[in-house]
């Protein structure tokens, strides 16, 4: 949900570290169509908690919990990994292996791409050109990239295509997609979700006026099949309290707090607005943090703070509400996972449950 404060910059900074040669040779134009997950299968897309046929998200206690009571575990900038050749990733490895493995929230930025390597992107800010000619403007197409798609991007149709053979070979399984959405790709992201058959999953308000009090429990999204929703701010996305939002989609902010980028240590929210985290009923805790000198993704950083007792004690020093979202980069690293297993294990047995927002309205599922 956050970027960096220059990406393009640090980019630049580490690729001539590194040497252009190397950048060029791993992210030039032959590699530009590369997307690990193209090869997905419905073998490779089953869930780790398959076997768990009375389950909800690998647990049979989650099920009678309202999506909004329920721990999330989710990807930071879920597209960006090592695993799909992208300069500076998130993640080490792929956003489908995320899935089987356990995580059940994806980050995605959407952007416009028009075919530029990292190479394009040195050179591009060496010379102060920023600006995209005419002929890239008329090749320009979607993709899932942060910052710029030069440093590397999904294909759109690939990711949400493995995304809904992941829900059509798990029916027990509830999908949060957050998008981050780049300026002018609203429409085609809409477009994007619709072609690839995800909507016969995705969760609807009766309204969209981001008045939702009491969202469903995981057992009515799974028996309804609906079990996907999807979330979305910037480019175009305002809220849908006082605008009208694409159909069956939530604009985030109607229905998220969530805590500074970069903080490791505190509760604090990152809006000035929303000083009190039960306003919504989701509090996401951005749970990593860039390298201080070039404000890139840390895998160093992530192996400390995806550790079981880092993230009990962050959570720990959450007095008004424990966060029911943990967004995390190098998803692969540590005891995420384990850690928000046992979170939802307590809430679901009478332990400690995230407190709901008290808000009217009704969702349709």
């Amino acid at each position: 949900m956050g970027c960096c404060k220059n990406v393009i910059a640090s980019l630049v900074c580490t690729a001539v570290l590194c040497g252009a040669g190397v950048a060029a040779y791993m992210y030039g134009p032959w590699n530009k169509d590369n997307d690990s997950g193209s090869e997905e299968t419905t073998t490779t897309l089953t869930a780790k908690s398959s076997t768990c046929k009375n389950c909800c998200n690998g647990l049979e206690s989650n099920c009678d919990l309202p999506i909004d009571q329920v721990t999330w575990a989710m990807v930071h900038n879920a597209m960006s990994s090592e695993d799909d050749l992208f300069y500076a990733a998130n993640n080490d490895l792929s956003l489908e292996k995320a899935l089987v493995e356990g995580y059940r929230g994806l980050m995605l930025d959407s952007c416009l791409c028009n075919g530029d390597t990292i190479v394009d992107v040195i050179q591009d800010f060496v010379t102060g050109n920023d600006e995209d000619t005419e002929e890239n403007a008329e090749e320009q197409y979607l993709g899932f990239c942060h910052g710029t798609c030069g440093a590397g991007s999904r294909k759109p149709e690939t990711v949400l295509n493995n995304i809904k053979t992941f829900l059509d070979v798990n029916p027990n399984e509830v999908l949060i997609l957050e998008f981050e959405v780049g300026e002018g790709t609203l429409e085609l992201l809409y477009e994007a979700i619709n072609d690839s058959g995800l909507e016969k999953y995705v969760l609807r308000d009766e309204e969209n006026d981001g008045t939702v009090t009491t969202w469903p429990t995981l057992q009515q999204l799974i028996s309804s099949n609906r079990r996907l929703l999807l979330f979305a701010h910037n480019g175009g996305m305002e809220s849908c309290e006082t605008s009208t939002c694409p159909e069956g989609i939530f604009y985030t902010y109607d229905h998220f707090s969530q805590t500074n980028w970069n903080d490791g240590d505190t509760c604090e929210l990152r809006s000035s607005v929303d000083t009190i985290p039960d306003k919504h009923g989701f509090f996401l805790m951005n749970h990593w943090k860039n390298d201080e000198n070039l404000d890139l993704p840390s895998k160093t950083n992530a192996e400390e703070f995806n550790t079981y007792e880092f993230l009990s004690t962050r959570l720990g020093k959450c007095d008004e509400r424990v966060p029911n979202i943990v967004a995390v980069d190098f998803w692969s690293t540590g005891d995420v996972l384990k850690f928000v297993e046992d979170q939802n294990t307590k809430i679901g047995g009478g332990g400690d449950a995230v407190v709901a927002a008290s808000r009217s309205g009704s969702i349709r599922h």
